[in-house]
């Protein structure tokens, strides 16, 4: 295993022996992991990077270990790829319910193999036809998807009850990993119906979903259908910089974690703004290291001073807002809502630096929060679910304040606070006061603000408006987001294909420098994202000068990234 190996972000694309290796224990891991191993249908909700899929990955290993349960583990990750099923077919949801099914199956029998070593599994289903139909589904090919391998619900409850039976077992947990998120708004309910029907005593489903862009299916309730869990490790809880501590200490060797440490405070600032992501913080300390694109698998702290670090940190919360701004292709409907969405933020962070400059002096009075008075309209409501799904705020508990009314508060990411100066209005940022700020854990002390004072408007519904794509026949503009037929000419209402929008990007638009992108558009064809995922081989990646087997990994995970 390579040095480089070190940064691998995502859980998904690590092995097992290193993923026991480097994984630390979060603070409540011992609680998920019963209620993601126990029967009822759970939802683990949680920003990008947060460690939902490590928590999953815990528990199927964890099932593996045991005699009562028989664990499932299944990475919905590609589903984006059959959106544009829903474009031109009007069977496209068959399609799509066939490849969840056959996701399972495939999750059902790595389980089984993982299970049975020594003996080959006697089910009815074989491997190689089940990835066979998948890849057709995945390529749009369901002219050769034959008949003989459809499968329903039924079948699987079948298997999965016969698995259970052979091995001893009491029941089935079904670990249903980067789910509802990315899906099309249509695959999103789908996906809840399917997730409904698959229940069954013995059979538990679990899902890995964002705040903010899940659309559940009518028939589906929170609290009824599935229990809500928050995974989310946010700075503000008991422990928080611990737990990030370990995460480094888990992951680097002694000489590694020993440099981070020559300076706790800079450290700190590092862990706070990684604003309770693993992933961010391993980015961050990865853009700290001795550039290895040279093919040296020596890693090395190089400079860690504040300089660096603050640049680092800049860097990162650039990325995390360009999750946000990756809305506008992912859910072109509310292309608006981001665009004031952006100017919210602003004014957020604006309000924050005008409040804290009230009290320069004190690190103990300084806010990352802000109180926003009930009742929201859903239109904002919408844009503080954006903001959730990128990471860039957090919900807090809410406040009542008597007789001035309820208060919904929302904290910051940290690294816009530390991007934007907003503590203390100084010109430069003292990492021990700013680590003082963010381990101030009051609410008493915040600005509270009406949306109305916010979006800097008082018809906040007329702020919003949805962008929906004119009739593609005589170009007049839809009446409704439900019309089916052009007001004008008749002619049947279709929509752009998101995957297709998604895929045509520029590679640019990946989290790589842009010195990088210019060297891989020299020396190769590629020039898209799809042209990324299309080099299945990866022999355009590997023929561009400086980019090795690492870097074609680390592009290629960037570019699925991109469709999730």
């Amino acid at each position: 295993m390579q040095e480089l190996d070190l940064f691998t972000e995502q859980a998904e694309y690590i092995e097992k022996d290193a993923f026991e290796k480097w994984t630390t224990t979060h603070i409540d891991e011992e609680l998920y992991i019963k209620k993601l191993s126990q029967g009822g249908a759970k939802l683990i909700v949680g920003p990008r990077g947060c460690g939902k899929t490590t928590l999953m990955l815990k528990t199927y290993y964890s099932c593996l270990k045991t005699k009562t349960t028989l664990g499932v583990y299944v990475n919905f990750k590609s589903s984006l790829k059959l959106e544009p099923l829903y474009k031109k077919e009007s069977s496209a949801q068959y399609w799509f319910n066939q490849w969840m099914l056959l996701k399972v199956v495939e999750g059902l029998l790595e389980t089984l193999d993982t299970l049975n070593k020594k003996r080959p599994w006697k089910g009815k289903y074989i491997k190689k036809k089940i990835s066979r139909s998948l890849n057709f589904l995945e390529m749009g090919r369901i002219d050769l998807f034959k008949s003989e391998d459809s499968i329903t619900i039924e079948d699987i409850v079948s298997e999965i009850e016969f698995s259970l039976e052979n091995s001893k077992r009491k029941r089935c947990v079904i670990l249903l990993d980067d789910a509802a998120h990315a899906f099309s708004n249509q695959q999103q309910q789908d996906f809840f119906e399917f997730f409904r029907q698959i229940r069954r005593k013995n059979i538990s489903p679990k899902a890995a979903v964002y705040p903010g862009v899940t659309n559940y299916s009518p028939s589906f309730h929170i609290g009824h259908d599935a229990e809500e869990i928050d995974v989310w490790m946010r700075p503000n809880n008991d422990g928080y910089i611990e737990f990030m501590h370990s995460i480094l200490k888990s992951r680097f060797n002694g000489n590694i974690y020993s440099k981070l440490t020559s300076d706790i405070s800079l450290l700190n600032l590092l862990c706070y703004s990684a604003y309770g992501s693993p992933r961010l913080l391993l980015n961050m300390v990865a853009r700290l290291c001795k550039d290895t694109s040279n093919g040296d698998e020596d890693i090395e702290i190089t400079d860690f001073h504040s300089q660096k670090v603050i640049k680092s940190i800049k860097d990162s919360f650039r990325n995390t807002y360009n999750v946000y701004e990756s809305l506008r292709v992912k859910l072109p409907m509310y292309s608006q809502f981001i665009d004031v969405g952006e100017k919210v933020f602003e004014n957020m962070l604006t309000i924050l630096k005008d409040f804290n400059r009230n009290h320069r002096s004190s690190p103990s009075k300084q806010s990352s929060i802000i109180a926003i008075k009930r009742h929201i309209p859903s239109e904002f409501e919408k844009v503080l679910g954006f903001f959730q799904y990128a990471g860039l705020i957090s919900p807090m508990a809410p406040n009542n304040r008597g007789e001035k009314g309820v208060y919904e508060l929302f904290e910051i990411h940290s690294a816009a606070i530390i991007d934007r100066n907003v503590f203390f209005s100084r010109n430069a940022i003292s990492k021990e006061d700013y680590c003082l700020a963010f381990s101030n854990k009051t609410t008493r002390l915040i600005p509270q603000h009406s949306v109305e004072s916010i979006v800097g408007g008082d018809n906040v519904s007329k702020i919003f408006n949805l962008s929906l794509p004119p009739c593609s026949v005589c170009k007049t503009p839809r009446v409704s987001e439900n019309a089916k037929f052009c007001s004008h000419c008749g002619a049947y209402l279709t929509e752009a294909s998101v995957f297709e929008d998604i895929v045509q990007q520029d590679i640019e638009v990946l989290p790589i420098t842009r010195e990088r992108a210019a060297t891989i558009k020299k020396h190769s064809k590629i020039r898209t994202i799809k042209d990324i995922l299309m080099d299945y081989d990866n022999s355009e990646l590997q023929s561009v000068t400086m980019i090795g087997p690492f870097w074609c990994k680390k592009i290629k995970s960037y570019a699925e990234e991109v469709i999730v």
